[in-house]
């Protein structure tokens, strides 16, 4: 149904950026329950039935909420929202309902909820209200006002996140991903949302009055709407006290648990996915269904076992539950679950219970084709499809780091994510979402942002708030959209200023520094960047080299664009820094850069970041990445996010063929069972399994292996040199806005057979062990 809303939603969405406007605050037409706590946990239903004896056209409605809502036309859900955002830029979704419509009664009904205290921590929320405006003022007594009405449903309770993380405790580390849902199917309102039912027992919604404008500044959705096609199980992998046989079940045939059982049955659904599962039970009045969700199974606590593993291990993870009345009833969690495990604990009373079915609506970005990669390395495929999974299980209403604990949009793990999506998609409009909603974080002390958002954190994040700096460079690179990034130019310079005011006149480096700098994992030590006990970095050599290479990002963007004094600036400030740091963090004996100048401590980063600074000449660059690649003494090792950055050293060296030789990170996931890249390769480190920064894969397979790069600024011109290592045949396509660029390598006795075909428009060069060819569109075909 979504795809339909996703057609109509397009169409408007093609007027707006066509025909750039200012939009007017809309009318308020807030609403919301009288009387009730309007920060709390609450489930609510609103309803509003008319009649039709022509069904319109067009019915265009302008539809939001505080949190969520689901709407609902003539009991068909036909879309949920809003795309999160902030208060600053607060959505509307926009759509035709039409075709949902008919000649005489009809019902527009909407779910309404507030996670309160549990709420995820992405929900950035004023109080319970809902708000729904018709365009054509023919209907403008369809508007929700007190002629709507309104129940508050009793059927909810929130099972908090102390409930589920702490009572049992299953990991170490952080969750934000909202409360679990219980439900008691008596208490439950069946039917709401369908013409004939009784809301005479409703009352009238109460309307919201401002003094000023509403909280909400309403804008309206500049995204897709999410994918959500169905995805079913795969098999039973367990079962315990019931006679139900383990082996293949697709969630489409039923289930029964005998009266008085408690049982057990856990569900795999092979890969790990997410949205939203329905389950359909029949009878079995009285009985309690905990549905729980994981990743993988647990030998002990934040201890996962191999992926595909079930026997004699834990199931640990979040869960709903679900009380049934005897009747047939379906229950929907009321925000998306992440999982590839699914394990029913069942409790009967007096009579049966039937598990009608269990299927998911996977909710996800509907991303177009997007790339693809098939090489006579079996495994080297499987890493390409399983990063393009992970890009896609962390791209929702924003990007994702981990859609099971968090479902947060960070501004340095962005970085990657964003590489991976220009080469994957040509629909830029959730990168740019992000990039746009991540300076409305913006501590106007400080210039730096917040390290996720939206998010309702309260602390600065300096290196996160760089990685942004660093991502608006790579966007335009490939786009060339210079009126999109020039609109944050005082954004930018809040971050690189805040830093500048930093520097220790004394060393050159950045002196003391009390926010948030993450920029990996630490093997030992929890983070890097290190701080000590009175939370400061202090004369960091990583943080100044990562500052450096913020300032060259910058220093190329704006000369890129035109603003050439500035430029300079930032250009002879990373010049400055890049010599401080030679000169306080240069190792002789060791050939290497140390973290700290009064300090024996050494990293990949540092040095990963030296050479992406250029602190030492180009012809020396090479032997220091070997140097990074072969000593054994570091303390602190590139964790799979930021090998991102190793690839990239590599890159710049001319040293590409090395690729292929460097993925131990991600043939270890296979290994051990995923189905997403996880989030560090670190067994010190094992929480996700699922996280976007890893997932650089998708992007280093076609542009470094397949060698696709972009030749100029908007990539309108392409330039190709594959690196193939061991492989022998290797075909590939990615998306370009103007077709698809698609290679095709076969090395054979007479040299490696090659066709390159380039979209329409599009020229090129091609270059292999020395040799050249000038490419055009089209098909190329040559041996080399």
């Amino acid at each position: 149904m979504i795809n339909q809303v996703n057609q109509i939603f397009l169409c408007s969405f093609l007027f707006l950026s066509l025909f750039p406007v200012s939009f007017a605050q809309p009318a308020s037409h807030w609403v919301s329950y009288p009387s009730a706590n309007q920060t709390a946990y609450g489930v609510y239903h609103f309803r509003k039935s008319f009649e039709l004896d022509k069904v319109p056209d067009k019915m265009v409605i302008h539809v939001s909420a505080d949190n969520r809502y689901n709407l609902f036309v003539n009991g068909k859900r036909v879309c949920y929202g809003p795309a999160k955002g902030d208060l600053k830029t607060y959505k509307y979704d926009i759509i035709d309902i039409a075709p949902f419509l008919h000649i005489g009664e009809n019902l527009l009904a909407a779910l309404v909820f507030n996670g309160g205290d549990d709420k995820p921590m992405a929900f950035i929320s004023v109080q319970t209200a809902f708000m729904l405006r018709v365009e054509n003022s023919n209907f403008s007594e369809l508007n929700t006002n007190s002629n709507w009405k309104v129940y508050k449903n009793p059927a909810y309770r929130v099972i908090s996140y102390h409930e589920m993380l702490f009572k049992e405790r299953w990991f170490y580390g952080f969750y934000a991903c909202g409360g679990g849902d219980e439900i008691f199917a008596e208490k439950y309102p069946w039917g709401w949302e369908t013409t004939g039912f009784d809301d005479s027992g409703w009352i009238a919604a109460e309307p919201l009055l401002f003094d000023k404008q509403p909280p909400w500044n309403l804008v309206p959705r500049n995204i897709a709407f999410m994918d959500d096609h169905l995805a079913y199980p795969a098999k039973i992998r367990k079962v315990n006290n019931v006679n139900i046989p383990v082996g293949k079940w697709d969630g489409t045939s039923s289930l029964t648990i005998p009266a008085n059982t408690s049982a057990n049955i856990l569900i795999d659904f092979e890969v790990l996915t997410m949205g939203y599962p329905e389950l359909t039970v029949h009878g079995g009045a009285g009985s309690r269904i905990q549905v729980k969700y994981a990743e993988a199974l647990y030998e002990a606590v934040h201890l996962k076992a191999h992926r595909d593993s079930v026997n004699n291990l834990n199931m640990f993870g979040v869960w709903d539950i679900f009380h049934a009345d005897g009747g047939e009833c379906m229950f929907r969690p009321l925000w998306k679950r992440c999982f590839r495990y699914v394990q029913f604990n069942v409790e009967t009373k007096n009579e049966p219970l039937e598990i009608g079915s269990y299927i998911l609506e996977y909710s996800g970005y509907p991303y177009p084709e997007m790339a693809t990669f098939e090489s006579d390395n079996e495994k080297l495929n499987e890493i390409f499809e399983m990063s393009q999974r992970t890009l896609r299980m962390c791209s929702g209403e924003t990007y994702y780091d981990t859609p099971f604990y968090e479902q947060l949009s960070y501004g340095g793990d962005n970085r990657p994510i964003a590489a991976i999506s220009t080469y994957n998609s040509t629909d830029d409009r959730l990168l740019r979402e992000v990039l746009r909603l991540y300076p409305q974080s913006e501590n106007k002390e400080t210039g730096l942002f917040k390290s996720a958002y939206p998010s309702r954190f309260d602390f600065d994040m300096g290196t996160w708030s760089m990685g942004w700096v660093q991502t608006l460079l790579d966007y335009y690179l490939m786009r060339g959209d210079s009126a999109f990034v020039l609109q944050f130019t005082d954004n930018i310079e809040g971050v690189l200023r805040f830093y500048e005011r930093h520097l220790d006149e004394r060393t050159g480096l950045i002196g003391v520094v009390k926010n948030q700098n993450f920029v990996d994992w630490s093997i030992t030590k929890g983070s890097l960047v290190r701080r000590n006990e009175n939370g400061e970095a202090r004369q960091s050599g990583l943080l100044t080299l990562y500052y450096a290479h913020t300032l060259d990002c910058v220093s190329r963007l704006y000369q890129e664009t035109g603003l050439t004094s500035r430029s300079a600036h930032w250009k002879e400030l990373s010049g400055k820094i890049k010599a401080a740091v030679y000169t306080n963090c240069w190792d002789e004996q060791k050939q290497l850069f140390r973290d700290y100048a009064d300090k024996e401590i050494f990293s990949q980063h540092t040095n990963i970041m030296a050479i992406l600074c250029d602190l030492v000449p180009p012809s020396a660059q090479t032997e220091l990445l070997h140097r990074i690649l072969q000593f054994e003494s570091f303390e602190e090792m590139a964790s799979s996010y930021f090998s991102f950055f190793l690839f990239k050293a590599m890159e710049k060296t001319g040293n590409e063929h090395l690729y292929l030789d460097n993925l131990d990170f991600w043939y270890n996931f296979i290994d051990r069972g995923h189905t997403t890249c996880g989030e560090t390769g670190f067994a010190s480190h094992d929480r996700s399994d699922c996280h976007a920064w890893s997932a650089h894969p998708a992007y280093f397979l076609l542009s470094s292996v397949c060698g696709i790069k972009p030749a100029d600024i908007g990539f309108k011109t392409v330039k190709i040199e594959p690196h193939l290592g061991e492989l022998k045949s290797l075909k590939a396509d990615m998306p370009h806005p103007t077709g698809r660029i698609k290679v095709e390598y076969q090395l054979t006795k007479k040299g490696l057979q090659t066709l390159i075909v380039l979209p329409q428009g599009m020229s090129g060069s091609f270059r292999f062990k020395g040799a050249e060819r000038i490419l055009t569109e089209g098909e190329n075909r040559f041996i080399l």
